[in-house]
């Protein structure tokens, strides 16, 4: 990843300034870039989004690197029914939910 972050229990990239609060985007250049290392994944023993998580998806799995399927770290029928669930509600209109990107200690002020 490039030195951006590591993947989360969660799934997406906990960056160690800003934790799973940013988003990526893509730049198509010619110029000469250096490569970062890859950051060591540092969620350890913390559970703040498996605990926080409303539809009990996350899996509490770690890892030194990634995942090699998404479905060791997440159960994706249960995060998808909830979002369903979630835009079931008044004045939701999407499929939306990022408790877990709320609860990461990482990022946090």
């Amino acid at each position: 990843m490039a030195g951006l972050g590591w993947q989360g229990k969660s799934l997406l990239i906990v960056n160690p300034e800003y934790g799973p609060r940013f988003r990526l985007a893509t730049i198509f250049t010619d110029m000469h870039l250096i490569p970062d290392y890859p950051i060591e994944n540092r969620c350890g023993t913390c559970t703040e989004c498996v605990q926080a998580c409303p539809a009990s998806a996350i899996k509490n799995v770690s890892t030194d690197s990634n995942y090699l399927t998404r479905d060791i770290a997440i159960d994706l029928k249960r995060c998808n029914e909830k979002l369903h669930e979630f835009k079931a509600m008044p004045h939701i209109s999407a499929s939306i939910c990022g408790v877990c990107i709320k609860v990461c200690p990482y990022g946090k002020r």
